[in-house]
């Protein structure tokens, strides 16, 4: 729903953007997985439920103790024109107020979860962490890779694509390029051969050696 007067923007900001806040956080805890619009919306929506409660709480907790801090919700829905003109300040404290304990509650959730069950979760390609993340500095990533129908490539991994999901993925090598098929030697490409991008389904498995880097 797209809010369309200035009530409508209040309640939205006060009550989604918590959730949408503690669910980017939760992505650092979890391991994430394909889920649906649906299931990842009603989880939003329920974790902004229960931190814009907390912070709509502390809202009626002040407006009861020091009625002139915060707005007259009976106002406000009657007239809510009217008192946005004369009271905005009011509106805004408000506004301020329970955005601020919502977020800071989604926050805390974030670190008291983290802490009792550990952060760092994250989805990560084994291709990445290897081909990358533990490449020793200073060196080349080169494979040797072996085909589903026997067929072995090696040669310098010029570029890939770490996606999750292995039919999606793919592998660029470069020179020095070999190649052998069936029991026959490892046989260079021909220099004119520059590029050779594998298809992630048709990977049988992958030997990964860290080469030093040639000194000009």
């Amino acid at each position: 729903m797209v809010p369309s007067t200035w009530l409508s923007v209040l309640f939205f900001v006060v009550l989604i953007a918590p959730g949408l806040f503690f669910d980017l956080l939760a992505e650092r805890r979890r391991v994430g997985a394909p889920e649906s619009a649906f299931r990842e919306a009603s989880r939003v929506v329920l974790a902004s439920l229960v931190f814009s409660g907390l912070g709509l709480a502390v809202v009626a907790l002040v407006r009861t103790l020091e009625p002139a801090w915060m707005p007259d919700p009976d106002q406000v829905v009657a007239e809510p024109h009217r008192y946005l003109v004369e009271h905005y300040r009011l509106l805004l404290t408000a506004l301020l107020l329970g955005g601020s304990v919502a977020l800071a509650a989604a926050g805390f959730a974030h670190w008291f979860l983290s802490r009792k069950y550990g952060a760092g979760l994250r989805t990560l390609s084994p291709w990445r962490k290897v081909f990358r993340q533990e490449r020793p500095a200073g060196t080349t990533t080169h494979v040797r890779v072996r085909l589903t129908n026997g067929t072995v490539f090696t040669g310098q991994v010029a570029d890939y694509v770490a996606d999750l999901d292995l039919a999606d993925r793919e592998i660029v090598l470069a020179p020095p390029l070999f190649s052998k098929t069936g029991g026959q030697a490892l046989t260079a490409l021909p220099v004119e051969w520059q590029r050779v991008i594998l298809h992630g389904s048709s990977i049988e498995s992958i030997a990964v050696q860290y080469r030093r880097q040639a000194q000009p």
